[in-house]
């Protein structure tokens, strides 16, 4: 008999498949959901146990995750006729790791409360390859007894998992990292638009800031694709960043926050995404502001 607990996990994609992948090779039965079939195919290969619905994902278990793309995927997963909350028993433990909005996590929260089922937030930073190595970044908000009773199996997801606070504090700070994101992506791309039209050698502009002070961990990843222009079947392309600015952008004018350069990023995704480019690498947006300065990009000037 097994005695590690079984598992739940709803949304087995490109971040949700490797954190189940890894949860088995330690040893958890896991209990997994996905609209996909070949993603449930996936999950039975590699050892877990398909459910019918996220409702029997969690009547099967005591512990339960989701990672899914927006709210109103979120909210039917977590509260629609077969969600979460329709299967699960008091003294469930439900944490979403979606990247959602504040509000539709305090709508979730707020339902499973009166049920009697515990309810997490639970926020991951990090790329598919952090994923698939479990080095994820976790943080958590909610009561503190549920970040207790998480943190062993989310010790298995991530090389660190922190304790943010009380309520939606964790979407907060995740929404601050999709920020720092998007703004950060479109700033470089504007600065090295800005060099190419001054003559420079876009490689060489690269290796300079990637290896001075103005070097940083994402600038070092995204690096070999700058130059290689490998926008294609990216990670994160810029449709979900500019959902996810979406949600900050809320968020934001919720709390009376100004956030100009924010807005300002998001309106050049929208130029992308009407141009067709918006399942392309968010570090695309680069192209953006070439095609505003007339800038020919530096993979058809070598060719």
């Amino acid at each position: 008999m097994n005695p590690k607990p079984v598992i739940g996990f709803i949304g087995l994609g490109r971040m949700g498949g490797p954190m189940v992948r890894n949860l088995l090779r330690a040893g958890h039965p896991v209990v997994g959901y996905d609209i996909d079939p070949q993603k449930m195919k996936d999950l039975t290969e590699s050892g877990g146990i398909a459910a019918s619905s996220p409702a029997d994902v969690a009547a099967r278990s005591l512990l339960s995750f989701s990672i899914v793309m927006n709210d109103d995927i979120f909210l039917d997963v977590a509260l629609g006729p077969e969600g979460v909350l329709s299967g699960a028993t008091p003294g469930h433990l439900y944490s979403d790791l979606s990247t959602v909005s504040p509000a539709a996590s305090a709508k979730v929260a707020q339902a499973m409360e009166a049920a009697g089922v515990g309810y997490l937030r639970g926020k991951v930073a990090g790329s598919i390859a952090l994923a698939e190595s479990a080095k994820l970044t976790i943080f958590v908000s909610g009561m503190e007894a549920h970040a207790r009773e998480a943190e062993p199996v989310l010790s298995l997801l991530g090389e660190r998992v922190l304790n943010v606070g009380d309520g939606e504090m964790a979407h907060y700070l995740k929404l601050v990292h999709s920020a720092i994101v998007g703004v950060y992506a479109a700033l470089i791309g504007e600065a090295l638009a800005f060099g190419e039209k001054g003559g420079l050698d876009f490689d060489q502009m690269v290796d300079v800031l990637e290896s001075g002070p103005l070097g940083s961990t994402q600038l070092s990843l995204k690096a070999p694709m700058l130059k290689e222009r490998r926008f294609e079947n990216p990670p994160s392309d810029i449709n979900t960043a500019a959902k996810d600015l979406d949600l900050v952008l809320s968020a934001a004018k919720d709390c009376a926050v100004s956030m100009p350069l924010t807005s300002a990023v998001r309106q050049v995704m929208t130029q992308q995404q009407a141009a067709g480019a918006g399942r392309r690498d968010i570090w695309s947006i680069l192209e953006a502001f070439e095609a505003m300065s007339a800038v020919e990009p530096a993979a058809k000037v070598k060719s």
